[in-house]
């Protein structure tokens, strides 16, 4: 199982290499990893303002672009096989996008924002970083599948 190697786990796609076990391991580990994601538990200490609704809206717009657009991209590659590749490319994409959002998160709220608020509350910033991951997540997702044309 891939978690971070993207390039590999595409060669095993395209040579069709991936057993039913492994797709299972894939959208298992992907499911898992959205729950958490999305869990209300990490919004503890979060008081819900307008900007989360924003951010809501803003991301099930992103989300539902960007998975029309990754599919429109598939279609035009070869046509084949578009839910396994999102689920098992979802995964170690996923990965690498939430390592290089912590990074950004932590740098920007322990060096950056100086609100010395003890409440947290959703800012316009926040919904701006949500927005770009979404976009990049799925631009690169639509890049990545584009390596199945050769």
């Amino acid at each position: 199982m891939y978690i971070w190697k993207v390039s590999p786990l595409i060669q095993e796609l395209k040579s069709e290499g991936l057993s039913q076990k492994e797709q299972f391991k894939y959208f298992l580990t992907y499911s898992i990893l959205m729950v958490f994601a999305t869990d209300p538990l990490l919004s503890f200490g979060y008081e819900y303002v307008v900007y989360d609704a924003l951010n809501t809206l803003i991301v099930t717009t992103v989300t539902i672009l960007g998975i029309v657009y990754c599919y429109k991209v598939n279609e035009s590659v070869d046509g084949k096989d578009f839910i396994l590749r999102l689920m098992t490319l979802g995964l170690p994409i996923m990965i690498r996008f939430l390592v290089v959002v912590i990074a950004i998160t932590f740098v920007y709220y322990f060096f950056i924002d100086s609100s010395d608020s003890e409440l947290i509350t959703t800012q316009p910033i926040d919904v701006l970083f949500s927005a770009i991951f979404m976009i990049g997540y799925y631009y690169y997702f639509a890049k990545k599948l584009k390596a199945f044309a050769s």
